[in-house]
C-alpha cells in the first residue's frame, strides 16, 4: 500500500468523507424499511469492498487504494478511474492535498464527448393509457448540448437518460406481480433524444414536457460521469417505489448534492410527484417548454382548413385518391391539405409506415404531391393552454370524509384514501379529459347506529379512455376495474367478493363549451363471493351501461351514470343503477363531491370533502 493512500485515508477520515452526502448519493445509500443506512444497487461488482453495500467508509477506504495505485500499463477496465470516474471526480475535489495519479481513459472519453453538454431538462411524457406500465406517464432526463457553431440549438441531437425495468415476462399476471415486488433488474440507459422523440412524440402520440434545470456546467460533468459507472450495474425495478420517476431523482442529487429532492417525494412515487417536487423546489426549474405529439399538430394544422378543404382531405386520407377539387386551390390552401394528410398518416399509421407497404406507398405519393408545391411550411406553434401543464395539477393522492343518508333509514360517515391518481369528476389541469386513472383507492364507513367499522371497497386498479369519435378519429371507448367490493344487493347483501369489470362502447361530443359528452355501449362484471352457497360465489352479469359528463367549467363537472345489468348466477336476475355526481373543486388541494345514487334496493345521499396532495 502506497504512502500516498496512507495520507489520502487519513485525510478523508478527518474530513469524514465516507458520510458525506454525495458519498453517499454516489453509492445510492438511503434508510432501508428497517431504518438501516445501505445501498439500493444490487450488482455486487458494483462495489469495490465486499462491505461497500453497506460500509460507506470500507468502499471509500478501497477507492482510495485503487486510485493511488492506478497504472497506465494496466487494462483500461482496470484503471480506477475509467470504471469510476464520478468517484475520481469525487475525491480529487475534496482531496485537493493529495496528488493522485492521472492515466488515460478512451472508452470513457468518448462516451463523455458524445453526451457533453451544458445543462439538463427533466422531461415529462405524458399519459398512455394503451399500455399499463405507461398509464401514469413517464419521466427522464436530457442531457442539452451547447448551441451550435451558428448559434442554433438542435435539440433533437441531445442525449435523453432512461431508467427503466428489464422485462422478463410477457405473462400480464407475472409481469404485474413482478413489477410490484422489484422481481426485475432495472437500468439506466443513454439514447438520442431523437429516438425517444419518435418514440412518445410520435408512435404514441404523447405531449412531451420539458423542464430545464438549474444546475451547473461541473454538476453536468458529475451526471455523465455518474451514469458511466452505472452503465452494467442493476438496481431492482419497484413499480411503486425505485422507478423510473425516483431513480431520476437519485441521479440528479448524485450529481449535485445540494439538491434534496428525493426526501420530498411520498412513499409511493409515480411521474407527476416528480414533475411537481422538480417544479416546487426554489429556484430548480429555469424553463419550460413544451414538444406537441403529432396528433397535436394535427389537430392544430387542419384548423387552417375549411369545409371544401376537409372534403378533399377525407379524399386523400380515407378513400387514397387526389380528387379534381384539389387542383383548382391556390398553392397556399393545396400546401396546408397536404400538410395535414402527411401528419394524419404519421399520426394514425406512423408503425404500418415504418414496416412499408401499402400505408407508406400512399404517403410516398402524399410527399410527391407536396413537392410539386413550391411554397414552404412553417414551422407550428403550438401553445399549451394553461390546463394542459402538469406541473399545476391536483397532488396524486386524495383523503376524503363525508356524510351518507340513505332512504332505507340509516347513515353512514364516510372515509377513503388514493393513493392515485385522478377521475373524471376531478379538476382536469394537468391530466387527460376523457380519462380516469385509479390505483390504490380504499373505501370505509362507520355506522354509529351500529358501532362498526364496513370495509366497503378496494380498487386495485381502474382505468377508463372516453375518447370522443371525431371526423379523423374512431376510437372505441374501453374501460376496466380489479378490486375487491362490498356487496347491497338480494343476491348477496354485506358480503365481500373479489370484482372485475370491464365495458366498451363510443364517446360522442355534443358541445364544446361547457364541454358535454355521452358514453354508451356494454360494460360486464364478474364477482367471486367469499361467503355464501359454493354455487352462487361466481355471479357474472352483463348489460347495458351509459355516462353523461358535463363539464361547466375547469372547476366543476357533473357526471350521470347509468347501468341495466343481467345477472346469470344470482336470485334476483336484473339489476339496476343509476347514479348523480357534482364536484367543485375551488384550488387544487380541495374539493366538494356530492353523489346521489338509486339503485333497484336502496337510494343514497353522499357528500364528501376531499383533500389532494
Amino acid at each position: 500500500m502506497t504512502s500516498v493512500a496512507e495520507k489520502a485515508k487519513d485525510l478523508a477520515r478527518q474530513k469524514n468523507l465516507s458520510q458525506s452526502v454525495q458519498w453517499q448519493k454516489l453509492l445510492h445509500f438511503e434508510k432501508d424499511f428497517f431504518f438501516q443506512l445501505n445501498s439500493q444497487i444490487d450488482t455486487q461488482a458494483f462495489f469495490i469492498s465486499p462491505k461497500g453495500a453497506w460500509d460507506l467508509q470500507a468502499e471509500l477506504d478501497e477507492t482510495i487504494d485503487y486510485l493511488a495505485d492506478d497504472s497506465a500499463d494496466a487494462p483500461e477496465d482496470r484503471r480506477l478511474q475509467c470504471r469510476y470516474p464520478a468517484r475520481t471526480i469525487f475525491l480529487r475535489k475534496n482531496l485537493p492535498e493529495i496528488t493522485f495519479p492521472t492515466v488515460p481513459c478512451e472508452r470513457f472519453e468518448m462516451f463523455n464527448n458524445n453526451l457533453k453538454g451544458v445543462s439538463i431538462s427533466l422531461v415529462f411524457s405524458s399519459y398512455y393509457l394503451n399500455n399499463p406500465s405507461s398509464a401514469f406517464g413517464h419521466t427522464f432526463l436530457r442531457i442539452n448540448k451547447a448551441p451550435a457553431s451558428d448559434g442554433k440549438r438542435y435539440e433533437l441531437l441531445d442525449y435523453g437518460i432512461n431508467y427503466a425495468a428489464t422485462v422478463t415476462s410477457t405473462n400480464p399476471i407475472s409481469y404485474t406481480f413482478m413489477g410490484f415486488f422489484g422481481m426485475f433488474p432495472g437500468n439506466f440507459t443513454t439514447i438520442p433524444y431523437y429516438f425517444k422523440v419518435r418514440e412518445y412524440n410520435d408512435s404514441e402520440s404523447r405531449d412531451l414536457w420539458e423542464y430545464e434545470l438549474n444546475v451547473t456546467p461541473e454538476e453536468v460533468e458529475m451526471m455523465i460521469a455518474h451514469l458511466w459507472e452505472m452503465g452494467p450495474t442493476d438496481i431492482n425495478y419497484w413499480y411503486l417505489t425505485e422507478n423510473c420517476s425516483y431513480h431520476m431523482l437519485t441521479l440528479l442529487e448524485a450529481a449535485a448534492p445540494r439538491l434534496q429532492l428525493t426526501s420530498r417525494l411520498k412513499k409511493w412515487v409515480i411521474p407527476s410527484d416528480t414533475v411537481q417536487v422538480v417544479w416546487d423546489y426554489p429556484g430548480l426549474v429555469k424553463n419550460v417548454t413544451f414538444r406537441p405529439s403529432l396528433r397535436a399538430h394535427f389537430n392544430e394544422g387542419i384548423k387552417k382548413l375549411d369545409a371544401e378543404d376537409t372534403k378533399i382531405l377525407k379524399s386523400i386520407i380515407y378513400d387514397k385518391n387526389f380528387p379534381d377539387e384539389l387542383s383548382g386551390k391556390s398553392e397556399e390552401k393545396r400546401k396546408n391539405i397536404l400538410d395535414s394528410a402527411i401528419d394524419f398518416m404519421d399520426y394514425k399509421h406512423v408503425n404500418e409506415i415504418v414496416k412499408g407497404g401499402e400505408m407508406a406507398e400512399w404517403k410516398r405519393k402524399i410527399l410527391q404531391k407536396r413537392s410539386e408545391i413550391k411554397l414552404s411550411s412553417q414551422p407550428l406553434v403550438i401553445e399549451p393552454r394553461e390546463v394542459d401543464r402538469p406541473h399545476l395539477s391536483h397532488g396524486s393522492r386524495r383523503i376524503g370524509v363525508g356524510y351518507l343518508s340513505s332512504a332505507n333509514g340509516y347513515d353512514l360517515y364516510d372515509f377513503e384514501l388514493k393513493f392515485a391518481l385522478h377521475d373524471q369528476l376531478e379538476k382536469i389541469t394537468g391530466y387527460p379529459e376523457y380519462a380516469e386513472i385509479s390505483f390504490g383507492d380504499f373505501n370505509f364507513t362507520f355506522s354509529p347506529e351500529e358501532n362498526k367499522i364496513h370495509f366497503e371497497n378496494f380498487t386495485f386498479f381502474k382505468i377508463i379512455s372516453h375518447t370522443p369519435l371525431s371526423e379523423y378519429s374512431h376510437d372505441i371507448s374501453w374501460q376496466m376495474k380489479i378490486g375487491f367490493e362490498r356487496i347491497l344487493d338480494e343476491n348477496c347483501f354485506g358480503c365481500h367478493a373479489a370484482a372485475v369489470s370491464g365495458g366498451a362502447g363510443y364517446t360522442f361530443e355534443f358541445t364544446e363549451n361547457p364541454k358535454l359528452t355521452l358514453f354508451t355501449g356494454l360494460k360486464a362484471n364478474l364477482y367471486y363471493a367469499f361467503t355464501g352457497d359454493p354455487s352462487e360465489k361466481l355471479m357474472p352479469g352483463l348489460g347495458p351501461a351509459a355516462r353523461i359528463r358535463l363539464r361547466m367549467t375547469e372547476n366543476f363537472i357533473a357526471l350521470f351514470d347509468g347501468w341495466y345489468r343481467h345477472d346469470f348466477n344470482a336470485v334476483e336476475k336484473t339489476y339496476q343503477e343509476y347514479s348523480l355526481a357534482t364536484q367543485w373543486s375551488p384550488s387544487k388541494s380541495w374539493g366538494l363531491r356530492l353523489t346521489a345514487k338509486d339503485k333497484i334496493f336502496d337510494q343514497s345521499l353522499k357528500m364528501d370533502l376531499l383533500y389532494y396532495y
